[in-house]
């Protein structure tokens, strides 16, 4: 299938597009953009004269709503921290890569996990359930920030290891059920290594990994 593609640089840009789904977006900021992945199969983005901070939040509207990402390349010119960068043509793809905020379907991992019979053995009860309906997803979410900011996001958790419970909350179990409950298991799991605190981005990922999860258990007991 060849999907239609469209090339934004502005608010103004995106704000044009048409109403159509699936589309690939070439994404150039020349200003912070606010996007719609959810009209959208794959956004691709380039930092010329740009700066990265609007390309990582690019980036996260993405892994909020499921969507590919792609940082395909730096530019010539790439603002960091408020610095202004000169980057030769034969780096600027590189140093793409080495930004890791790349971000792609969960489906392959969700595949391997379930060939795992210790995380497939983990499933969200009635207690949790009720638990997230009465509390809202959005609530669950922010309690996934914080309970990853603080047991597993630092580059030496506090009882690394035994840090994350089986029981007591959702987040926990999909921890276990994803193989994010431990330093260890993520690097196993995620390819995410020890020793270094997650970056933002990295818990992005994470926490769009629990919430995934979250929602197939969600939704695998309304079609029961």
């Amino acid at each position: 299938m060849i999907y239609p593609s469209f090339t934004c640089y502005t608010q103004a840009d995106i704000d044009q597009l048409p109403d159509l789904h699936p589309m690939l977006l070439y994404l150039y900021p020349k200003e912070p953009l606010t996007i719609q992945p959810s009209a959208t199969d794959h956004v691709f983005c380039t930092g010329c004269h740009s700066r990265f901070e609007w390309i990582r939040d690019l980036c996260v509207q993405c892994v909020q709503t499921h969507t590919d990402f792609t940082f395909v390349r730096t530019g010539s010119e790439l603002i960091v921290n408020g610095r202004l960068y000169h980057i030769p043509a034969d780096q600027q793809i590189p140093q793409a890569r080495k930004a890791g905020i790349d971000y792609h379907p969960l489906d392959p991992l969700f595949e391997r996990l379930s060939r795992s019979a210790f995380r497939s053995r983990f499933h969200l009860g009635s207690k949790e359930t009720a638990y997230i309906q009465a509390k809202g997803i959005e609530t669950i979410q922010h309690h996934a920030y914080d309970l990853i900011g603080r047991r597993l996001a630092p580059a030496e958790p506090e009882h690394d290891g035994k840090q994350t419970p089986m029981r007591g909350h959702p987040v926990f179990i999909a921890q276990h059920a994803t193989g994010t409950c431990c330093r260890s298991c993520l690097y196993k799991w995620h390819h995410i290594a020890k020793g270094s605190a997650l970056s933002a981005a990295q818990q992005d990922y994470v926490i769009a990994v629990l919430m995934e999860w979250i929602y197939r258990e969600l939704k695998k007991k309304q079609e029961r």
